[in-house]
């Protein structure tokens, strides 16, 4: 069994870059290799799609059986691919594997959210089977969506799944470093203030809070932009 880690980055979150690279060597099972994919922009477009269609296609070139695509920004349980393989293997190995639920915290207003999704996952929480075809177009930013839109054709209902997340494997970071392949980093959202959430679900919750502090500094420098994110509403902690 061969299988790689596909991270599409443009190289501009450097503050995230060192927690990466650590989540990576932390994990119980690790990958055979890890595909960054990071060059020049084409265009003044999103490109998450792109850089993760270049990635899976390299993965496939190389030999892998599957890709867990994974992100550099995000925060990954030292056992989360240990208990995505095992799962994955439980389930006859789909051709693609996805999360049905989605944990976020932003790291600039201390405040977590949940997203209950059935029929799809994030792209941080999937797993490809190699070789794979099924793209939006380059500059759609929403290649996860897209992928399980094709779960509700019958004959992908077996071969394109989502599993419950048993335990907080997987948290979305969400800050205002770099350009964002998706949403929640900027926009307006019903995060819920709990500062205590982060710190129990997350090992590593230390080093996202002194990220937090420097990319405040950085702001107050005029290094990157300070994009206000406004919190609306609260709700309990699982």
């Amino acid at each position: 069994m061969s299988f790689c880690l596909i991270t599409p980055t443009r190289g501009d979150r450097p503050l995230f870059k060192d927690q990466y690279w650590n989540i990576i060597k932390s994990q119980t099972v690790q990958p055979d290799e890890v595909i960054v994919m990071d060059y020049k922009p084409e265009s003044d477009k999103k490109d998450l799609t792109q850089r993760y269609r270049r990635g899976i296609e390299k993965a496939t070139a190389n030999g892998h059986e599957f890709a867990l695509l994974w992100e550099d920004d995000d925060w990954y349980h030292p056992e989360y691919i240990q208990w995505y393989v095992n799962k994955w293997n439980e389930n006859n190995k789909p051709d693609v594997l996805g999360i049905d639920t989605t944990y976020y915290y932003h790291i600039g207003v201390k405040g977590y959210m949940k997203m209950y999704h059935p029929e799809r996952s994030s792209a941080f929480c999937m797993l490809i089977k190699l070789p794979y075809n099924g793209y939006p177009p380059d500059d759609d930013p929403f290649f996860d969506s897209y992928a399980f839109k094709l779960k509700n054709k019958r004959r992908n209902k077996k071969r394109i799944q989502t599993i419950p997340l048993e335990e907080i494997y997987a948290i979305g970071i969400k800050h205002n470093h770099g350009m964002s392949g998706g949403s929640m980093h900027e926009k307006v959202r019903n995060y819920n203030s709990d500062s205590e959430w982060f710190k129990r679900h997350c090992l590593d919750y230390e080093i996202y809070n002194e990220i937090a502090i420097k990319i405040k500094e950085q702001e107050k420098l005029g290094a990157i932009p300070n994009v206000p994110v406004t919190r609306k509403g609260r709700c309990k902690s699982p």
